[in-house]
């Protein structure tokens, strides 16, 4: 499970979404996910978790494939990291 850490703390689940859909683009759909988090799908079966978590002086995101249980592995290694890669390269989430 790829996980992103920034130095930032207390980001909300707006800022992520929003820069997961600048940073994704419009082949990607990012909708809220459960509590703190986002989901991103590019069609029915291509789908990424991302969860928000706070510790000392950081925020992690734990992003894991989604979708239909059969293909959450193959959506760990294509769709989540996809995902990873543009939180670590965004210029409001600095990667430590």
């Amino acid at each position: 499970m790829p996980q992103v850490r920034v130095p930032r703390t207390r980001v909300t689940p707006d800022e992520l979404v929003t820069v997961l859909r600048r940073r994704l683009g419009t082949q990607y759909q990012v909708d809220y996910g459960k509590k703190r988090g986002a989901i991103v799908r590019r069609n029915h079966f291509a789908a990424a978790e991302v969860d928000i978590r706070d510790v000392a002086g950081a925020t992690v995101f734990r992003v894991r494939g989604g979708g239909l249980p059969f293909l959450r592995f193959a959506n760990r290694l294509t769709t989540a990291r996809r995902v990873a890669y543009a939180l670590r390269q965004s210029a409001e989430f600095r990667s430590l």
